[in-house]
Parts: C-alpha cells; structure tokens; sequence
C-alpha cells in the first residue's frame, strides 16, 4: 500500500516537511520517510544556505505522525490524521550543524512503545550516505478528541 505524507499528517504546507515515504513495515513497527531540502522550505536559512540542525527534532515527529496515521489506515482502513503532542525526548543528538541545500535525508522511525494514546519511537536521521546525522528517542501523545483536549485537557 502507497503512503502519502500530505494525507497522513495534521500539518499543511507550508508546516508539512515530509517529501515522501519511503517505506514501512507494520510487523516490525517502523518507518522511512525522506525530507528533500529547498530554498523554499519554510525553515530554511539562506545564510547557512540549509535548514538548522535542530529541525530535525520535528522531521522526527512528523515522520511518526506518518507512521501512526499510515497504522490507522492499516488496522482500521480509515484516515485519522490527528495531531498529536512530543512529550519528551531522552539521548536527542545532532551530528551536523545544517541539513544542506539540495540533498536528501532519511528518517528512520521505530515503535519502542505504542498504547492507545501514548507512543515512545528510537528515530535516527541519515544521509545520502547513510550516516547518521540525527538520533533520538521521542515520546508522543495524541488525545482522542483533540479539540476537547485543547479545551478541557488542563481540568
């Protein structure tokens, strides 16, 4: 089954990072996204001619939400594009200072953890070349009725 990012995640463009899925594997729990660097995205920097190495942090929430929504259509056969909270992050690592111009970059997620509402993912960021370039552990929560969350989540 093909993915698109656009219809599994919450965010729109210009707030939609995510270039493509790669590939996902529900038995094992995991996912690739691909993020394609332009001078038109929204968090680029001409003069560093890229994006800051720190938005890698939200390629990684973003490639979850894509997992998590790409896991609704596959369990329930329906498209729940709902947002969702990072909660935290444990061992968050930047191995380059940008994300260049031009190149391509890989978001590898897996399940550590996933409830109905809470999720814990190992994620790591690679290169062309396949190094990695960004890691981390993210934790997430996605209420079931977010607009009565946003309203009532702090009672």
């Amino acid at each position: 089954m093909n993915f698109e990012p656009i219809d599994l995640l919450p965010q729109k463009a210009p707030m939609a990072f995510i270039t493509a899925i790669e590939d996902v594997d529900f038995d094992n729990q995991k996912m690739i996204t691909r993020i394609d660097i332009k001078d038109a995205d929204l968090m680029f920097q001409k003069n560093i001619n890229g994006v800051p190495s720190c938005v890698a942090l939200e390629y990684m929430a973003q490639s979850i939400a894509c997992y998590i929504g790409a896991q609704d259509i596959h369990v329930t056969g329906e498209t729940k594009a709902v947002a969702g909270f990072i909660m935290g992050s444990r061992d968050l690592h930047f191995m380059i200072p940008k994300f260049n111009m031009g190149e391509s970059y890989y978001v590898h997620v897996q399940s550590l953890f996933c409830d109905n509402n809470v999720a814990s993912f190992d994620c790591k960021v690679y290169d062309s070349n396949n190094n990695v370039v960004a890691s981390g552990n993210l934790n997430a929560f996605r209420p079931d009725d977010i607009n009565n969350f946003m309203e009532y989540g702090n009672e």
